[in-house]
């Protein structure tokens, strides 16, 4: 087994670790951020208005994230379903199509969580 065999899918799983803790550190860093910038107003003395309130709690709406989230996984579900055809490789479709299942089924369970929460503007 040469280096080339083992350092391709060591690439891969670093690369998907690295996406995926850059996603959960950037979005610490902003609710950590927000959190800062409330207390920071708040001690200065400031007041928030209800409007700034309400676009506050409308940033957090986790129903709008599971749309959007949802939304995501299906296009990316279905770009890798398309891209098992391209490839014009009959030994490659099902694998590749049963691998385009696992972020479908994933965006279909954000739509669901999404359409049971509501509607709520």
């Amino acid at each position: 087994m040469n280096s080339v065999e083992i350092l391709v899918p060591l690439g891969l799983f670093l690369l998907i670790g690295t996406i995926v803790f850059m996603v959960v550190y950037f979005r610490f860093r902003r609710q950590q951020d927000l959190q800062l910038t409330l207390r920071e107003s708040l001690s200065s003395g400031q007041s928030l208005s209800p409007e700034s309130i309400e676009q506050l709690v409308a940033a957090m709406n986790p129903a709008k994230s599971d749309l959007r989230r949802g939304m995501l996984w299906v296009a990316v579900a279905l770009g890798a379903f398309v891209f098992s055809f391209v490839i014009h490789d009959d030994e490659v479709v099902g694998p590749l199509a049963g691998i385009a299942a696992i972020p479908f089924f994933v965006g279909v369970a954000y739509l669901i969580l999404w359409r049971l929460r509501g509607d709520s503007d």
